[in-house]
């Protein structure tokens, strides 16, 4: 593998942003707060406890024969997730975090919180940010709901953390998602004859 120094990236800032469920993959993102039709973000988001991409699952087990101990390793089955901290007391965050459809929200604009969460299923994009260079993370299927108790501290933001549970999608052959990947860098083109 060649050294792409472009390729070490920094997540300094970031965006995430939910649409419909298989929504498709924004194609050129120049700007990370415009990614496209039909993205919403769901704002701030808590800058000591970014983002966390997780693996939940078995390993590989080796499996031999009598004739060779180390033959195969099997295929394990493994869930990819993504945990948010919200803090925004919003609408939105509240329908991601107890698990409920804009249905909930009332005349008064106050959240009514369902007895029995629901995971809402919605597309997800998130843009890691360092200086001009962005890296978008793109799953069209995410069950998302909250994962853990709303945070509160004097001298702190309230948080809410939010879980998304990577799902399969008819989009993309029944795979999670797409990362884009820094490329290196095209070789200036060689003039012939000259």
């Amino acid at each position: 593998m060649a050294l792409i120094d472009d390729a070490a990236f920094v997540a300094a800032g970031g965006y995430i942003y939910i649409a419909d469920p298989d929504t498709a993959k924004p194609t050129d993102i120049k700007d990370p707060l415009a990614p496209g039709n039909g993205w919403e973000s769901i704002g701030h988001t808590s800058l000591d406890d970014l983002p966390e991409f997780g693996r939940d699952g078995d390993d590989p087990e080796v499996k031999g024969s009598w004739q060779n101990a180390k033959l195969r390793a099997t295929t394990p089955d493994v869930t990819y997730s993504v945990t948010i901290k919200s803090i925004q007391a919003t609408a939105l965050t509240y329908q991601l975090y107890f698990g409920a459809g804009p249905a909930a929200v009332q005349a008064d604009k106050s959240f009514r919180i369902p007895a029995q969460p629901r995971p809402q299923t919605k597309a997800l994009l998130v843009v890691l940010v360092d200086g001009t260079n962005y890296l978008p993370l793109w799953h069209p299927r995410v069950s998302l709901l909250g994962s853990d108790a709303v945070g509160l501290a004097a001298d702190d933001f309230v948080s809410f953390p939010i879980k998304g549970t990577f799902l399969g999608s008819s989009l993309i052959s029944n795979a999670i998602g797409e990362w884009a990947q820094i490329a290196a860098p095209e070789p200036p083109p060689v003039h012939g004859g000259e």
